[in-house]
Parts: C-alpha cells; structure tokens; sequence
C-alpha cells in the first residue's frame, strides 16, 4: 500500500513529463482519499524547450486536467504543467486502487507522449474487530476484548449475544467505547433469563458475542463463537417434599399410626409435591426407591408400592430429574415394625404316657408391634376316628391344662392361635394310653408299647417277636 507514487511517460527528442502524486489527507468517516498530484517536464536542459500542447491528466478514471491543441506552452525541463488535488473514494472495506494516465504532443500538435501507472492507496480503518471472548457461566458476567482502528469517526459501535446464526438477538445491542478495547456485559436478570430459555434441555449453549461498525453508511459485523453453560441448575428437592402412610385401614386401625407400617401387612403409598426446577428447565421425572425398588413418575402424584417385606427401618429415596438432567437427591426414614404369624411349641402328653389324665400346654411367641398386638389360644378336640371337632377353649398362653381323655383311644387336638392380623393351627394326635414296657404276670409274656397278647411271649406293638421257649433259655 502506497502514500506517494510516480510514473514518467515516453518522450520526444529528450523531452517527457513525471506524474507525481501523494497523499494530501484521508477521511475515515467518509471512507475516501485526498491526493496531491503534478505534472512536469523532465528531459534535456533547463535553458531549452520544447513547444507542447494536447496535455490530458486522467485519474481513478476522471479527467482531472485537459487542454486542447492550441494551448501551447513552452516546456523546460522541470516546468510544472499542471498540479491540484483529487479525491479518491474507497471501497467499503476500506482498501481502494487507483491508476493515473498522461498524454501530451510535445513539438507538435497531437499528442505523441504518454505514460500511465496504477497504486494502492493505504487502507481506511473501517469495522471494529473482536479480538477475544470467553466462555461464561450463566450467572457471570463476560468481558469482550476489541480493537477500533477507526476510532471516534465510526457512526455506532455496539455489542451484542445473539444466536450462531445471527437470526436470534439473546442480548441486544448496546453501545461500547469508540475509543475503548474492551466491555463486560452487565446482564440484567431478564438477559440470563433470556438465555437460560435458550437452552431448556441442556447445560450449555452455542452462541456468538458480535461487535457492529456503522460507518460511512456502512455496517460491519464481527464476530466469536462460543459456550455459556448452566451452574447452579440442580431442582429445588427436600425431604419436606415427600411424605408417606399406611395405606391399609386393617393395620392402621390396629397400630391407631399410619406413620408406622407393620412387616408384611401395610400397604406403603408414597406421595411426592412438585419439585422446583430452575433457570428455564422442568422437570421431567421422579424416581423413588426403597428396599431396593424403584418407581418413576412423570409428575408430582402418589406411588403405590404395596406391601413390602421389612422388620426394620427403610430408607426412601427419591432423585428428581429435570429436562437438562440436574437431578436432586431427597430422603426420608420409613418406620416398620416387626411382624409375623405367631407360633408356638405344644406339649400334649399322657400322664406316664399311658394314663387318662391329659396335660396340654401352649407355649406361643408373637409380635408386638409396638405394644398393639395380642393374642389368644383355642384348642378342640376329637377321637381320632369321629369327623368334626367339638367346640373349642380358649386357654392361657404357657399354661398347663389337665383334662381327662379315654385311654383306649387316640385322640386329635387342633390348636389355634390368633393374633390381630394372622391365625397359626397346629394339629396334634394324642395316642392312645399305653407303657413302654408291660409285663403280664399271667400270660408270663412281655409287650413293648402294646399289651402282649400271647401266653409266653415278646410283642413288639402288637407283633410276636418271640416265644416262650426262646425267652427261657435267656
């Protein structure tokens, strides 16, 4: 790029003339060019001439200086034909090339020299240029780094966030110093709102800081890429947000709680109200867990688990997720109290294992459920060969009771133990009475659990397993 150029043009004889130019001034606003400019006679001495005539001065494609064939002059060598100054508009991006042309009839009347040449002039600063941007947080506030060659001469300068496209203002344009190299912007809470909706579904987003040069009439835009992401973006979630019951009226009615669930029996319903998802997000699903189970819901509402199988204390977790996929983790501690049918060891039994007179005795264990839970004891009875029991007693728990049962048969004992949510019956055969070992003086015979019924004999119930004559000779 050129500030002062020179050409000479053909000559006659020793005669020619120098085009001489320079820069006079520049206008930025105005986007354009002053130059000086000359024309001379070169060549030969300075005491002779020449006669010469016809001169035309073109510039940047205008005829600056022309006379016609008559206007002759007498040319020395450094006699200055013609001189002034020529105003040379640039493109809009500031660069401009430009040539010049000279012609002349020197010794005669048509003109038979010329010379011409071609330059560019120094650039006019026109837009002002990004030279850095950073990526932010949504809650920060960036600071833009710029150069502005052209200075106080721009119409506008002003900033901007918009979308990479440039079709979507985020942040609108607001003025920056002429003179200065860098801006923050101060973002108002409706700005990082304006871009925190520009991306419900993510943590970041894609945008462009662009700078806009208006000068001349004309608009420049320059421009970086780069990322703002969400911080803080996690929902607002607590325990406060999750409360649960025992939904079934059979153990509430019997534990008067339904903040307390019986093992095996409640029916857990878990009821979740709306987390708060932030910075232009929403929520997109809740997921509870507990005893290793875990449920979805789309919407705050009522999770149904059920039964559920515990003697301790669980841990309910819930997780809310929202559209970016921030999750937020709340807890709460769900009471159980232990429960399970009630059992017993049942002792029935024969005095001396042979007589009438009959023992029984419960001795059943149960839960407590916090103190709420009883039971009680019921026993019937039938011979071993009738169809259907009697009526049935109630008894005490781990209590002997004696009663009077005919020896000569077997007898079946149902007994029922009921607490407030379960029944447990065991079935039990009394046999019938009768020693483990007897001996009969009169038939000289031995019976074992069976009275002999041979003369002379050993009886295995009721089977002979020996004679007289083997017994003797023991």
């Amino acid at each position: 790029m050129a500030s002062s150029g020179s050409f000479n043009t053909s000559s006659y004889d020793v005669r020619y003339l120098t085009f001489n130019w320079s820069i006079a001034s520049q206008d930025i606003g105005n986007n354009r060019t002053v130059i000086n400019w000359s024309v001379v006679g070169a060549g030969g001495s300075t005491t002779s001439w020449y006669k010469a005539g016809n001169f035309k001065v073109v510039i940047n494609g205008s005829t600056v200086y022309e006379t016609g064939q008559n206007d002759r002059i007498s040319l020395y060598n450094g006699t200055t034909v013609a001189s002034g100054q020529a105003t040379i508009g640039h493109n809009s991006d500031g660069t401009k090339s430009f040539s010049a042309s000279v012609e002349a009839g020197i010794y005669t009347y048509a003109r038979n020299v010329s010379g011409s040449g071609s330059w560019a002039l120094t650039n006019i600063p026109r837009q002002a240029n990004l030279t850095s941007a950073p990526d932010f947080n949504d809650e920060q506030n960036p600071t833009i780094n710029y150069s502005n060659p052209a200075g106080n001469a721009v119409t506008y300068l002003q900033a901007c966030i918009a979308s990479t496209d440039g079709q979507t203002i985020y942040v609108g344009y607001r003025d920056i110093s002429k003179t200065g190299s860098s801006y923050t912007f101060n973002l108002t809470t409706a700005e990082r709102d304006a871009l925190r909706n520009r991306c419900p579904n993510s943590n970041s987003l894609s945008l462009k800081f662009y700078v806009m040069t208006v000068i001349g009439g004309n608009t420049f835009y320059s421009s970086i890429q780069k990322t703002m992401s969400i911080t803080n973006g996690n929902p607002t979630f607590s325990s406060s947000n999750i409360s649960y019951k025992d939904n079934n009226s059979t153990t509430t009615a019997v534990t008067g709680n339904n903040q307390q669930l019986v093992q095996n029996l409640s029916k857990l319903l878990v009821t979740i109200t709306s987390a708060t998802a932030k910075k232009g997000a929403s929520i997109s699903k809740y997921e509870a867990t507990i005893n290793g189970v875990t449920k979805s819901i789309t919407s705050a509402g009522n999770i149904d688990y059920g039964v559920i199988n515990s003697s301790e204390n669980l841990t309910l977790s819930v997780k809310v997720t929202d559209s970016r996929g921030n999750t937020t983790t709340a807890t709460k501690t769900v009471t159980f109290l232990a429960w399970s049918l009630p059992s017993a060891v049942v002792s029935l039994k024969r005095k001396n294992n042979y007589e009438n007179e009959t023992y029984l005795t419960v001795n059943a264990s149960y839960s407590s459920v916090n103190s709420k839970n009883s039971i009680t004891i019921t026993y019937a009875f039938k011979k071993s060969t009738d169809s259907s029991y009697g009526s049935a007693t109630t008894i005490s728990n781990n209590t002997k009771v004696t009663m009077s049962k005919d020896k000569n048969y077997a007898w079946n004992y149902q007994i029922i133990i009921k607490d407030k949510f379960g029944t447990t019956t065991y079935n039990v055969t009394l046999a019938k009475g009768q020693f483990i070992l007897f001996v009969d003086t009169k038939k000289l015979s031995v019976g074992i659990n069976c009275f002999p019924t041979n003369n002379e004999s050993l009886e295995l119930n009721g089977c002979q397993v020996l004679e007289y004559d083997v017994i003797s000779s023991w």
